[in-house]
């Protein structure tokens, strides 16, 4: 990364947009989120994040999933 650059889940290769202000983060399975809606999808679930949270695990996009992404640094 660069000198004066931030990691963020907006940079990462793990993040996957959802809306201007959310995203999930796509480094694990999902996990398992209950079982209060009927249809199967909504028991399963990748962690939702914030685009400028950051975690450990944090690995920067490379410049052929910026480029085909859309993401701008």
């Amino acid at each position: 990364m660069s000198e004066g650059a931030v990691a963020s889940c907006l940079c990462c290769c793990y993040f996957r947009a959802v809306d201007a202000l959310t995203g999930s983060c796509h480094r694990y399975p999902p996990v398992f989120a209950g079982d209060s809606s009927p249809r199967e999808a909504h028991h399963w679930r990748h962690p939702v994040v914030g685009p400028h949270g950051w975690c450990g695990e944090y690995r920067l996009v490379s410049e052929a999933q910026m480029s085909s992404s859309g993401v701008t640094i």
